[in-house]
């Protein structure tokens, strides 16, 4: 069966639809990831830092101070301050490279990570049963859309930093 192009019409409202449901899921994130902020006493850059070093460990990369800085936009000062509050509250350790002494890169506490799993834990178990009728192919689809709009976002910022 060959697919009919759609009219050029229900494209611009599409867009919009899918820009508004980005908009609010963005939102509604951000509150969420706020609770738990604030029960924890911990900023907004330190949250970000928190993620930015919990992904990094679990692609096999750990990050260094200079590559925190690069990816929050925060100068060296700021960022050494942001460490050092992660490491005083006992979020993130500072640990030698084996292969380079002079190279110290983050860790997440296990600490740290079982109490931010107890608390998106059953955030993600929400998501599995609000998708679960959902066939595969479309979450391929929909994991797609929004690497582009992520991608669309990134580059609106390096631009906006420029």
């Amino acid at each position: 069966m060959v697919r009919q192009p759609e009219p050029p019409a229900e494209r611009p409202a599409a867009l919009a639809e899918l820009i508004s449901a980005l908009r609010e899921s963005s939102v509604e994130s951000d509150v969420f990831v706020d609770v738990f902020a604030r029960a924890h006493r911990l900023g907004r850059s330190d949250l970000n830092a928190v993620m930015w070093i919990t992904s990094a460990a679990q692609e096999g990369t750990p990050l260094t101070a200079g590559e925190l800085a690069a990816r929050l936009g925060l100068g060296a000062p700021a960022t050494t301050s942001l460490i050092d509050r992660l490491e005083a509250s006992g979020h993130v350790e500072r640990t030698r490279d084996p292969h380079d002494r002079r190279r110290v890169t983050l860790a997440m506490k296990p600490s740290a990570l079982l109490m931010a799993y107890d608390f998106f834990q059953p955030l993600g178990a929400r998501i599995e049963t609000a998708l679960t009728d959902l066939p595969t192919a479309d979450l391929l689809v929909a994991a797609a859309v929004l690497r582009r709009m992520t991608a669309a976002i990134v580059e609106s910022r390096e631009a906006a930093r420029a």
